[in-house]
């Protein structure tokens, strides 16, 4: 028997040099759930190595992780909510998106008062506003990479995994709205762009995009998820939002 994680011949239920089990399962949306309720959450040395590696080799470590390499990876949940929280911390205290804004009535019916208010709103759910949406880039990218063989729950992997870099991404991008001497929104676009970048690039890598109209398929299920995103998240706030 060879163990997934390291590649080291062993015998038994556990490889001796790295603790990998010796059979692992597809991932299912109750091994996520069940995780999820009944995991805590550590920030050890795999939390490292994934950062390094969804920043270098993105779609080629998701690929890994669900092949079966559990060890070496930083379970996305875990990473994912660890990032969010520290994300949630600093928009909520230095009030990024809505700085340079005053308090508005969203509900006035003036657009651009609303999306004002919006902006507010994503200073306190900032990682809410991400989080809701994983389902929805999550089906995009199932529906238009079917033939890749990976089932809904592990695309929702690969879009938590990919959110969590953007949101530490996001993290990176902070300093710089406190020393560079440009308007906030240019770095906010400058970052948005960036994000974008880095989610095509992950989609190109994870399912081996190497036709035009592969690349094409990966544009399509970003432009189809960002636009359900937007959408969810405004009627989220509209509707919601006040409640929060």
């Amino acid at each position: 028997m060879v163990c997934k994680n390291c590649t080291r011949p062993f015998e038994g239920l556990y490889c001796y040099h790295c603790g990998q089990p010796a059979t692992t399962r597809r991932i299912t949306t109750r091994e996520i759930l069940t995780d999820i309720l009944f995991s805590v959450v550590k920030v050890n040395r795999g939390f490292l190595f994934t950062a390094r590696e969804l920043s270098l080799r993105p779609g080629r470590a998701i690929r890994l992780y669900l092949a079966g390499q559990r060890v070496t990876y930083y379970a996305p949940h875990k990473y994912l909510f660890f990032i969010g929280a520290v994300t949630s911390f600093l928009t909520s205290r230095y009030h990024t998106f809505s700085g340079q804004y005053t308090s508005v009535n969203a509900y006035g019916g003036d657009a651009h008062s609303f999306f004002k208010a919006f902006f507010a709103y994503a200073d306190a759910y900032a990682t809410l506003i991400n989080i809701v949406t994983i389902p929805v880039f999550a089906l995009f990218s199932f529906l238009l990479f079917r033939r890749s063989g990976y089932n809904y729950a592990e695309h929702l992997v690969l879009n938590a995994y990919i959110t969590s870099q953007q949101l530490l991404l996001f993290i990176g991008w902070l300093p710089l709205t406190r020393v560079a001497p440009l308007p906030a929104h240019w770095l906010l676009g400058l970052y948005v762009a960036v994000t974008l970048g880095y989610n095509l690039w992950v989609y190109v890598q994870f399912c081996g995009a190497r036709t035009a109209a592969s690349v094409l398929r990966a544009v399509g299920a970003m432009g189809l998820a960002y636009l359900g995103q937007l959408l969810l998240n405004l009627l989220f706030f509209r509707f919601g939002g006040v409640y929060l």
